[in-house]
């Protein structure tokens, strides 16, 4: 994210959801269920998991709270025993 002296320009949080060794990756059909759930602004799947894109300004703690129980709703009780959810990079 680039800030210059009004705040924030551009840029977006972005969270990585991976599956954990021996696990299917993600595929389509499923990151858009969680995208729309997690109110995600964008999903991409990248290297067998999925990234999701919110706003710069949004609340970094709500937005992994909604991911979060996005994939308890899509991926069961147990999603974090077979995928991690990370922070990727602001961009």
């Amino acid at each position: 994210m680039h800030v210059d002296a009004d705040g924030p320009v551009g840029g977006r949080i972005e969270l990585t959801l991976r599956p954990k060794a021996d696990v299917a990756p993600v595929d389509a059909q499923t990151a858009e269920k969680l995208q729309g759930i997690a109110r995600a602004d964008t999903v991409e799947l990248r290297d067998g998991g999925a990234v999701f894109g919110f706003v710069a300004d949004a609340d970094s703690a709500a937005v992994r709270g909604n991911v979060e129980l996005a994939a308890r709703f899509v991926l069961g009780a147990h999603w974090h025993t077979r995928y991690e959810l990370a922070q990727a990079d602001i961009t």
